[in-house]
């Protein structure tokens, strides 16, 4: 398994949707993009599980919505 799915599958299964916020969803995708290149430099196959990217977008899609209706959970 690579780096990136390994933390994407503890991220979803530990932290729901509505606990993300702004700050702390783009400091993830920051670590998610550092572990990219770790897999890469490692010749990891590339893992994406179409199942943990529907969560992400989830995370981000119900951010997005919360910021177009004024509301700022942080």
């Amino acid at each position: 398994m690579c780096a990136v799915s390994a933390v994407h599958q503890y991220m979803w299964d530990k932290v729901p949707v509505e606990r993300w916020d702004r700050p702390m969803f783009d400091e993830y995708k920051h670590i998610i993009n550092l572990l990219e290149k770790l897999d890469t430099k490692l010749e990891q196959p590339d893992c994406e599980d179409p199942a943990k990217s529907a969560w992400m977008l989830e995370v981000e899609k119900r951010l997005q919505d919360l910021e177009a209706n004024g509301i700022h959970k942080e």
